[in-house]
């Protein structure tokens, strides 16, 4: 049983019995000496009340029951809605699991582009948007209506759910203390230790963003202008005038959407960051897989620990020198035993990735501790996305196909393309956090040093030309077979100032910062990786047009019979599929059920729908953003805002596209004004600050139960 429908059945189960409180009959108890009991008027009952207590309905059959598609069971009483409603989520819960692999699959084989601007974007929220399309637009007018207010409330109860619990959660789980936060026992002793230590804990720890997360931010406020424009609607009496208000709400919603389509395309950071945020998980599920094959024992005991015997015997097995280290050449070949198994991952990431995580000392190696102390971490993190169910590993799908273009040899090793080829390199080697460029867009001396005393490999502090030609070796100049002598040559002549074919430090630092300013100039910009990644698209785009016009075609044939496309495509498909049929017979038992209990559609549609197609997303955000750093937190929140996006923005289009052209009635304003309210206040925090300490995961909290009373006080007490 999956984790989101144990949530789901056990929330459903308890709103249920809250709710039937008001469905239930009494009887009334006679006593021996009831002659001496004054009449209440009721004791003349007595006679025909029932020796059973029952729930007033809940065995009583109507004449309801309908089979949708002519085999969907159905139900005609409370307790068989429930159980429809329980069987049909768990059902839309699976669907929304395939299609979700299915997704990002497809997205890491394709990459950045159009895919990832668009499809991507659309499936992550297909399901809220079939429960709206295939439930409002193939019925008929009365039904329609009512199957629109499940749609708002699906609606709204994800953006709220996305911004409160889930959002929340990870503030929770993601906390650690500020750097710089001290409390001074002289000036404040008169304060408790408690009081200190809570003080610390509400507003001395928090999650710290990077910039990118709070554009995100902001593009999710500009999701919320159509809501502003709905929310003029009821200040128009008559329907005509409602009507118009409704069709530029439309207009501007569906404008937003494809402008948010395009800026992606055309400026892909967003994209990029939604590709990083699946790369560590898959990352994490090949290395493990690995380590499990070859560790000649379990990886993890019964009581859940890690093994740590079998970790040794594994660092013993890849320490082929026996130094008791692990080198950057012993961990490329760990890293291509992964990328031929099962499990592949991307070569330069995932040697970015390990070294980053593994060698907490910063000197190129990794000791036995080192690793095992790694190992623990990705293990603890692991039991945990195991959970969820979604972690697939990326499968490499590219093939290498040789050249045909080497009469252009000459042409080709221009020292500008090779150099482009080397910085990316260069950039590849260097930390995440450490790039070869500083925040004020100069070269990075200090790193660029370092890159010298890495290629110095007999530390005479000068680079030969066996040693430069070593490193041109390792570069990968894409599917041009280049003569490393000749591009060594080449190099060395660009670098070597002094003519003694030797490159010193002096001259290593000059000539690495020369380009670093051409790369920067050229592409007028100050970010390290992007700047570098153009810089070297810039300077190939003629050679790589070249071979991927011949070979385009070869290779794409290839790509599209493999099996992981195929298996893929199919997920997507069953997907599909699942929450399509199964749409309109939920929300139809939700209608019924609601009717049944007497309560509004829109409070089932809004808690218990989304918790139950969202709770999977909660687990799988939680312990990326446990990982406490600077990376991983932008890259869950900002995955966050995304989703709010296109369920603003997406659902709410296709909502206003079934009302204008059902020409159904739009009375949502009290739902329109819980997305505006919590997405502008979470919205307007993450806009503005980079930081979100403690207390505002106390915050999001309470928007949720808050949400809930704006709920009950409009359609319980028709307070407006």
């Amino acid at each position: 049983m999956y984790c989101s429908p144990r949530m789901a059945s056990l929330s459903l189960c308890i709103v249920s019995l809250i709710l039937l409180l008001g469905k239930v009959e009494s009887r009334f108890l006679v006593t021996i000496n009831s002659s001496e009991l004054v009449s209440d008027g009721v004791d003349h009952r007595v006679e025909n009340q029932s020796p059973f207590l029952r729930l007033n309905g809940m065995f009583s059959a109507s004449s309801t029951c309908q089979h949708y598609y002519g085999f969907i069971p159905c139900a005609d009483n409370i307790g068989g809605y429930i159980f429809q409603i329980v069987v049909l989520q768990y059902l839309l819960v699976v669907g929304d699991k395939y299609l979700t692999m299915g997704s990002k699959r497809l997205f890491n084989i394709f990459g950045t582009g159009i895919f990832g601007a668009t499809v991507f974007r659309i499936l992550m929220v297909l399901p809220g948007i079939m429960l709206v399309l295939v439930s409002g637009l193939f019925s008929s007018k009365e039904s329609a209506q009512s199957m629109v207010m499940s749609g708002v409330g699906t609606l709204a109860g994800t953006s709220v759910f996305c911004l409160t619990f889930q959002w929340g959660i990870c503030v929770f789980f993601g906390s650690k203390d500020f750097p710089g936060i001290s409390t001074s026992q002289d000036s404040r002793s008169s304060i408790s230790k408690c009081l200190l230590a809570e003080e610390k804990l509400l507003t001395g720890s928090g999650i710290t963003t990077d910039k990118k997360t709070s554009y995100t931010a902001g593009i999710m406020l500009l999701s919320l202008i159509p809501f502003i424009i709905l929310q003029l609607s009821h200040i128009f009496e008559k329907s005509l005038g409602s009507r118009v208000v409704i069709l530029i709400a439309l207009i501007v919603s569906v404008s937003l959407l494809l402008s948010y389509f395009m800026y992606q395309i055309f400026d892909p950071w967003m994209q990029e960051r939604s590709l990083e945020y699946t790369k560590y998980e898959n990352l994490l599920a090949g290395f493990l897989q690995h380590v499990q094959r070859h560790a000649q024992g379990m990886l993890v005991t019964e009581e859940g620990e890690p093994n740590i015997h079998a970790i040794r015997r594994l660092f013993a097995e890849v320490d082929k020198d026996v130094d008791n280290h692990i080198s950057l050449p012993e961990l490329e070949a760990l890293i291509q035993e992964i990328e031929s198994g099962k499990m592949q991952v991307d070569k330069e990431y995932a040697i970015a990735e390990v070294m980053k995580a593994f060698d907490v000392d910063k000197n190129e190696v990794i000791t036995e501790q080192e690793f095992i102390e790694g190992c623990q971490k990705w293990i603890d993190e692991a039991k945990h996305l195991a959970e969820n169910g979604d972690s697939d590993s990326r499968k490499c799908l590219y093939q290498v196909v040789q050249p045909w273009i080497d009469k252009r040899r000459q042409e080709l090793t221009k020292i500008e393309r090779l150099m482009a080829r080397i910085l990316k390199h260069f950039q590849n080697q260097v930390l995440k956090d450490e790039g070869l460029l500083t925040d004020d867009g100069r070269p990075n001396l200090d790193r660029i040093k370092s890159l010298f005393e890495q290629f110095d490999s007999d530390k005479n502090k000068v680079i030969s030309q066996s040693e430069l030609k070593e490193l041109i070796q390792s570069v990968k100049f894409g599917k041009v077979n280049l003569d490393p002598d000749e591009v060594s040559e080449k190099v060395m002549k660009d670098f070597d100032e002094d003519g003694d074919h030797m490159i010193s430090e002096a001259e290593f630092v000059n000539g690495i910062s020369k380009w670093v300013k051409k790369a920067t100039r050229v592409t007028s910009c100050n970010d390290s990786k992007r700047c570098i990644d153009e810089f070297e698209k810039i300077t190939w785009r003629e050679v790589d047009s070249l071979v991927y016009e011949v070979e385009g075609n070869i290779k794409g044939m290839t790509e599209k019979l493999s099996w992981a496309l195929i298996h893929s495509v199919f997920q997507v498909i069953l997907g599909i599929a699942i929450v399509t049929f199964l749409a309109k017979p939920l929300i139809f038992n939700i209608q019924s059920l609601s009717q049944a209990v007497g309560i509004p559609t829109i409070f089932i549609s809004f808690v218990i729908i989304p918790l139950a197609m969202n709770s999977r997303m909660v687990v799988s955000a939680i312990f990326p953003a446990s990982q406490k750093s600077l990376k991983t937190a932008s890259l869950t929140f900002s995955e966050i805002y995304g989703r709010v996006v296109m369920n603003n923005i997406s659902c709410l289009s296709t909502l206003l596209a079934v009302v204008y052209i059902k020409g159904l009635t739009w009375d949502y304003s009290i739902e329109m004004l819980v997305v505006l309210v919590v997405c502008a206040i979470i919205g307007l925090l993450a806009f503005f600050s980079s930081t979100y300490p403690f207390w505002t995961s106390i915050l999001a909290y309470s928007l949720y139960p808050l949400s809930l009373l704006v709920y009950i006080l409009y359609y319980v007490w028709r307070w407006n």
